[in-house]
């Protein structure tokens, strides 16, 4: 190999390398950008089909999206916000094209990276799938709908990228539980915002930050649940699944974390998000 073409070798890696640091500094600045609120944020919400649904319960559910939105808007008032802070665009029903990838329980770094590029490539199988464009989105929502099991309602696991674009949720779809459905929207478009969970390894709210009224007094029967817990607290110990979007509250350690907070440069003490995660 001689020394010149040797030298021009590395001269192009170099710049291949350059190239993809320079890509994911600046993919980093948008999404970073995203907490800036400065603007609605677009989001696709891309519906995907394992089997027949109930009579009505997906018509119902594509219905109340626009509901979601206005509640979304009514808490982003409440930190001062002064548009419609979310855009969905739905995409969809379509048959699912095979599952998501899943996420060992201690996943090492090299399997992180691999599960990110298989979640990319389900991705791209159900934007084919759904007829997603290619619009400029700021996130994208990949629910996977299918019958219900058993009448009991609980948040769905769900996979994604915290602080990134794709997150990916199932849901056990009925008439009467669209609100709910859509309420774990929320809950994986905040993940994709950088926000935590607010509830314990037992799967109870964190108390106070899990509540979605914490300085309601007497503190309980909570009236609201918390976006990133799992339901509304009766008692410490004793919650219910929300059921409807009336009862979404976005916390003040949630609103900080998606920079809402007025006080965004008092952050709150906790830790940051995983890269990718399973819940």
């Amino acid at each position: 190999m001689s020394r010149r073409f040797y030298y021009a070798r590395v001269s192009v890696l170099s710049l291949v390398l350059l190239g993809v640091l320079g890509y994911a500094a600046l993919d980093h600045a948008r999404r970073s950008a995203r907490r800036d609120w400065q603007r609605p944020l677009q989001i696709a919400l891309v519906l995907l089909l394992e089997g027949e649904l109930e009579p009505g319960a997906l018509g119902l559910f594509q219905e109340r999206v626009g509901s979601l939105e206005e509640a979304l808007e009514r808490e982003f008032g409440r930190y001062g916000g002064t548009f419609r802070p979310i855009r969905f665009r739905q995409f969809g029903p379509a048959p699912e094209p095979g599952p998501p990838p899943t996420l060992p329980a201690e996943p090492a770094f090299w399997q992180s990276l691999t599960l990110s590029l298989s979640l990319g490539a389900f991705a791209r199988r159900s934007d084919r799938a759904a007829g997603v464009d290619n619009g400029a989105f700021d996130g994208k929502i990949y629910v996977r709908l299918s019958t219900p099991k058993s009448a009991r309602r609980s948040l769905v696991e769900g996979l994604g990228e915290d602080g990134g674009r794709i997150a990916v949720t199932r849901l056990e779809l009925r008439e009467d539980s669209a609100d709910f459905g859509l309420f774990v929207v929320a809950h994986e478009l905040f993940h994709l915002l950088g926000a935590n969970d607010r509830y314990g390894p037992d799967g109870f709210a964190d108390i106070p930050d899990g509540l979605g009224e914490p300085e309601l007094e007497p503190r309980y029967p909570q009236r609201s649940a918390e976006v990133m817990a799992r339901g509304r607290v009766i008692e410490p110990g004793r919650e219910q699944p929300p059921s409807q979007l009336d009862e979404l509250r976005v916390g003040t350690r949630t609103a900080w974390e998606i920079g809402w907070s007025k006080l965004r440069s008092a952050a709150p003490e906790t830790g940051a998000g995983a890269t990718l995660r399973s819940r």
